[in-house]
């Protein structure tokens, strides 16, 4: 896996990772602009169940959720979550769709998040051919190697090698792919 794209999704991942079990703080609490933590947590793609562990977090400073507002907030936040952009990056970082998004928003997102996953998994799969690749040719360098050794190491790396060409020219179709989706996307009048 290229490094550029290890860093992406181990970031990606730690942010899940916090903002999975992060609580509010106690000023987060007493602000009780519940609108706009709701906002935020729909901006991220939250789940509907993340205001319970809001809940939890302030019950300890004895103040309780506004949770119809939270709603709100998280449901206008999800406006900007649920797009075909944003599903195209949460694919090709290799993560889950949750499943938080609805009706158009769910199709848009979904048709993103597809292209970006098959991204992810013709990367991944280009990076390991890459490392047997490398793999091989040293053992090919290798002088107390036999014929019959020799001839079937040189066998699997042209059929790595093969591989790797066809992988590459699914990904350059799926490139135009992409440009396509993303040309759909700007011709789709927005709702007003």
């Amino acid at each position: 896996m290229p490094t550029w794209t290890r860093s992406a999704l181990c970031c990606s991942l730690m942010v899940l990772a916090v903002s999975g079990c992060a609580s509010l703080s106690e000023r987060q609490c007493r602000g009780e602009d519940w609108y706009q933590i709701g906002f935020s947590d729909g901006v991220n793609g939250a789940r509907p169940d993340r205001v319970s562990s809001h809940g939890e977090a302030c019950a300890k400073y004895s103040i309780t959720v506004d949770t119809q507002h939270y709603e709100f907030g998280r449901r206008d936040g999800l406006v900007h979550y649920c797009t075909t952009a944003r599903g195209f990056g949460i694919g090709q970082d290799g993560l889950a769709y949750t499943g938080v998004c609805e009706g158009s928003g769910e199709a848009d997102f979904v048709r993103g998040w597809r292209v970006g996953r098959q991204f992810y998994e013709i990367d991944a799969r280009l990076a390991s051919i890459d490392s047997d690749m490398r793999m091989y040719r040293n053992r090919l360098s290798d002088k107390d190697l036999d014929d019959t050794q020799r001839r079937r190491i040189e066998r699997v790396y042209r059929d790595l090698s093969y591989e790797r060409s066809r992988l590459e020219a699914d990904r350059r179709q799926l490139e135009w792919d992409l440009q396509r989706l993303l040309r759909d996307v700007r011709l789709v009048p927005k709702p007003l």
